[in-house]
């Protein structure tokens, strides 16, 4: 019971540890200041992610479709 304990207060220890550090990191990277100057830049670019294309999606269902069965005939004939 008393090893329960104690990695119980390690883990809390740590947990606590690690989330001060995580808010210090991000704190440290929020910018302050009103007096400076800042320049912002920004560029866009129109590219077309690869499961936007229609035809993507149509070769996907055709090859879960032969997946599915070719798992479902398992092989079997007809019979007639």
């Amino acid at each position: 019971m008393l090893q329960k304990m104690k990695q119980w207060s390690r883990a809390a220890i740590s947990a606590l540890a690690s989330s001060i550090a995580a808010t210090s990191i991000a704190l440290a990277q929020t910018q302050t200041g009103t007096n400076q100057a800042t320049t912002t830049t920004t560029t866009t670019t129109n590219t077309t992610m690869w499961y936007g294309q229609w035809w993507v999606w149509a070769v996907g269902v055709a090859v879960f479709l032969v997946i599915v069965i070719a798992l479902t005939n398992r092989g079997g004939k007809a019979s007639t």
